[in-house]
């Protein structure tokens, strides 16, 4: 990576690389922090030897303490992350930090089309149209607050905030917020779907790695900055504009 940046010279890199399986980091968490922490540090190096910006993308995750929590995560409240994924993220982050010229975007939930269509494991809403073509109903975690973020939108807003030029951790969400349950329920209605949304607990669907309750972000901040991202209903609306067919069972 380190001769990659010194032969090309870039004015950013923007990290877009990450080990994102939540369980399976667990199991195997060298590999996750390779991905997630120490190559992280690399490009921080690279990044101060050749002067050019370094944007981290982190995640919701290290948020993952708080169930209680109601109000939307600002960006100097206390991480708490819960399982190894959500430490690595965070060891990132600091990696990050350790060059000046650095913006850490915490993101949540990315998903967007592809020009395949649906892939189930892909992205959550791949994953629901592509489980909505032989079911009459699928069981969604309700417990779960978040805003998952549509990645067109979320990449445009890191090339209006990189042209700010200014450092520090950022929230770049879609704007509002919902569960699981609410999202599935809403890219059903839009793409025309009869599949119904059972709700579910968490505790129902059994992880070996607790999801955050709460996690919704606040995006003030970036709001500072002239920047603001459309609500999470528009991201669906522009993922099935994008190309994610509508599948109907017959």
């Amino acid at each position: 990576m380190r001769d990659c940046i010194r032969a090309a010279r870039p004015a950013a890199v923007i990290n877009c690389a990450a080990w994102t399986a939540v369980d399976r980091a667990e199991t195997e968490p060298a590999a996750c922090r390779a991905a997630n922490e120490q190559a992280v540090a690399h490009l921080a190096a690279a990044c101060r030897e050749t002067g050019a910006w370094l944007v981290q993308v982190s995640t919701d995750y290290v948020f993952g303490g708080d169930g209680g929590r109601r109000v939307p995560w600002r960006e100097d409240d206390l991480p708490a992350p819960r399982g190894v994924y959500a430490a690595s993220k965070l060891a990132g982050e600091e990696a990050a930090r350790g060059w000046e010229r650095h913006q850490v975007v915490r993101t949540c939930g990315l998903y967007a089309a592809g020009a395949e269509g649906p892939v189930r494991g892909r992205n959550f809403a791949d994953t629901m149209l592509v489980l909505a073509r032989d079911r009459e109903e699928v069981r969604v975690v309700a417990d779960q607050h978040c805003t998952p973020s549509h990645v067109p939108h979320v990449a445009a807003a890191i090339l209006e905030l990189l042209a700010t030029g200014l450092p520090g951790t950022f929230h770049v969400t879609n704007a509002g917020a919902t569960t699981w349950h609410g999202f599935a329920t809403e890219l059903f209605r839009r793409a025309g779907l009869p599949t119904r949304v059972v709700p579910i607990t968490s505790a129902e669907y059994p992880s070996p790695v607790p999801r955050p309750a709460y996690s919704v972000l606040d995006g003030s901040r970036l709001a500072a900055a002239g920047i603001t991202l459309p609500d999470w209903r528009v991201g669906i609306a522009d993922y099935l504009a994008a190309g994610a067919e509508s599948p109907r069972r017959s």
